[in-house]
């Protein structure tokens, strides 16, 4: 084909809640991006964004418009046209969820550090259209391979949006659809003009990835106890805390469980690496990224991806508490409150079914942190939430499976049964004697 478009369409459900900022601090600290008439939907700005980053760098370049002459202006305009991406049908639930920064000396929040977030919850299915610009065979021969790249990234969950290292923006197609106009024919010119499917030919693109290297851990737990993370309801007669839900389903949130992540991890460098706090700094850094604070002008994306993950035969009940006046040993007066955690409904089922923790393009040393911390998590040492002061928070993990770059998998319900791989030992060496300074040195100059 030397003049044509080729069409692409899919569906594409939502799994996790999304962020998609706006710029503006109406509602909440940050808020969603809406169109005109209050609906939500996703920016081809920012769906493009996360799906170049999956095609051949040179053929993108070309195709897209991104090559520059000497005088550093475009060469050609891009060859494609994607349209922001509408929910198909259902109205958007913009949610609010509360946040704080945690003081790592003292363990609890810092001062003036609560902040809120509004975001889009799960539920809703978007439409996706591509149009690919064919004006000779060369366009056709890059238009094919960017398609293959294209539908390889589909094939898997795609994270759009804001803090998708914690699983927010969680999108998977379905109903894939291809369609190839040939202008030379009348038939093929008359169905692109009155936009109808023609000259489907899905089967015959086969999806080429580049190689992912991704170390990935899936587990399932129970708790033992309760658990709560405190989401605030808005009815003036309920519960003064509850544990968050999304769409009307109790979660672990990504945000909770990398807090309580980084904290462990940077409390077992203090033990190993004592009195390097430098090198504790960026190592965290590596793994989890870095914000920009005082006095700091520059940020680092994390490597590792904490999924949010439904939280499944449990109840709930209202718990009234008391503050005691520790002079006098008495209550103090108007300081009655109460909190309605989640409960197991009973001892055998997992509550928590595929958590889901992935670090891409891992070393050694980062893979032995997260190993340790991962142990932790799944022998019921790292409570996760609120009130862990009172017992809540902790985890029992049930079974685990541990994937490597090179999809070796070590499935286990105990620690130690089946023997661990000898590579942990390697691993764990590398931590030690921190072997990967210098390519994590190298990693984070990037950014600085």
């Amino acid at each position: 084909m030397k003049n044509g478009r080729i069409i692409l369409k899919a569906k594409l459900d939502l799994l996790s809640p999304m962020l998609i900022g706006n710029g503006k601090s109406d509602t909440s600290d940050r808020d969603v991006l809406l169109d005109a008439e209050g609906k939500a939907f996703i920016p081809a700005t920012s769906f493009m964004g996360v799906l170049s980053r999956h095609m051949d760098t040179a053929v993108a370049q070309s195709f897209l418009g991104q090559r520059m002459d000497a005088n550093n202006q475009a060469m050609n305009q891009s060859y494609l046209i994607c349209d922001d991406l509408f929910p198909v049908e259902g109205d958007s639930n913009c949610v609010i969820r509360d946040g704080i920064r945690i003081d790592k000396a003292s363990g609890v929040v810092e001062d003036a550090a609560k902040f809120d977030f509004q975001v889009l919850e799960p539920g809703l299915c978007f439409e996706l259209n591509m149009e690919f610009v064919v004006i000779n065979r060369e366009r056709y021969d890059e238009a094919i391979l960017i398609l293959e790249n294209c539908l390889a990234a589909l094939s898997k969950p795609l994270y759009v949006g804001g803090k998708t290292s914690s699983g927010f923006g969680c999108l998977r197609s379905k109903e894939l659809g291809l369609f190839r106009y040939d202008f030379d024919q009348a038939k093929d010119l008359a169905a692109y003009l009155l936009r109808k499917p023609h000259n489907e030919f899905l089967a015959e693109i086969k999806p080429v990835e580049a190689s992912k290297r991704e170390f990935s851990i899936t587990a399932d737990f129970r708790i033992p106890q309760s658990l709560i993370v405190r989401s605030y309801p808005k009815d003036a007669f309920g519960s003064d805390a509850s544990h968050i839900q999304s769409s009307n389903q109790a979660v672990l949130p990504g945000t909770s469980l990398r807090g309580a992540m980084r904290a462990r991890g940077e409390r077992i460098l203090n033990v190993i690496w004592a009195g390097k706090e430098k090198e504790i700094e960026d190592f965290l850094a590596s793994i989890f990224g870095y914000a920009s604070t005082k006095g700091k002008h520059y940020s680092i994306p994390s490597a590792l991806r904490v999924c949010e993950s439904r939280i499944e035969s449990i109840g709930t009940e209202v718990q009234n508490r008391i503050c005691i006046d520790r002079f006098t040993g008495g209550t103090i007066e108007g300081a009655k409150f109460d909190s309605m955690p989640v409960f197991p409904l009973n001892d055998t089922d997992a509550n928590i079914r595929d958590l889901s923790l992935s670090l891409a393009d891992p070393l050694p040393s980062q893979k032995a942190l997260l190993l340790l911390i991962f142990k932790d998590l799944y022998t019921g040492d790292l409570p996760v939430g609120g009130e862990k002061s009172i017992g809540r928070g902790t985890l029992q993990g049930v079974r685990a499976s541990i994937k490597d770059e090179n999809k070796h998998e070590y499935g286990f319900e105990h620690f130690g049964m089946p023997q661990t791989p000898a590579v942990y030992s390697e691993y764990m060496k590398a931590l030690l004697e921190n072997s990967d300074y210098a390519e994590i040195q190298t990693r984070l100059s990037a950014y600085r």
